[in-house]
């Protein structure tokens, strides 16, 4: 699941944390030092799509995002808001409450609703903007 392979938005949930500092403490298992592509593929390596992957998938990949995408990023909430989209719809797969073709639209539609919301900002459409933020967050429900 590519896709599933970004604050202020509400708490961050408590699992979510702890898996994000599990994947970034993960001792060579953990995204490879590189770029954040290379990273990802080694990912989608250590964690073929199947239930009970998805979510350890998506831990690796986040954290791969956190240390490639966000110190250099021009909207770090949304890219955020995205890893916490990823590991919802992660661990939604893995304990069999949605398929992973469901995850991989919604995860697909949270992606276009960011990039939107990143064109809103640069264009100044604010009110536009924080429409499709909560768009995005229905998704988390």
């Amino acid at each position: 699941m590519a896709g599933l392979g970004p604050r202020g938005f509400g708490a961050m949930p408590a699992a979510f944390a702890c898996a994000l500092l599990a994947g970034c403490a993960v001792p060579q298992s953990g995204p490879p030092a590189g770029d954040l592509r290379s990273a990802r593929l080694a990912c989608n390596a250590q964690y073929p799509q199947k239930t009970g992957n998805y979510l350890p998938h998506a831990v690796c990949v986040n954290a791969a995002v956190e240390r490639y995408a966000v110190p250099t990023a021009r909207h770090p909430d949304l890219i955020r808001l995205q890893e916490e989209v990823r590991w919802r719809l992660s661990e939604k797969i893995d304990r069999r409450l949605i398929s992973p073709q469901i995850g991989e639209r919604r995860m697909r539609e949270a992606d276009a609703l960011v990039a939107e919301v990143e064109h809103d900002r640069s264009t100044g459409r604010e009110t536009a903007a924080v429409g499709k933020i909560a768009a995005v967050e229905a998704l988390l429900r």
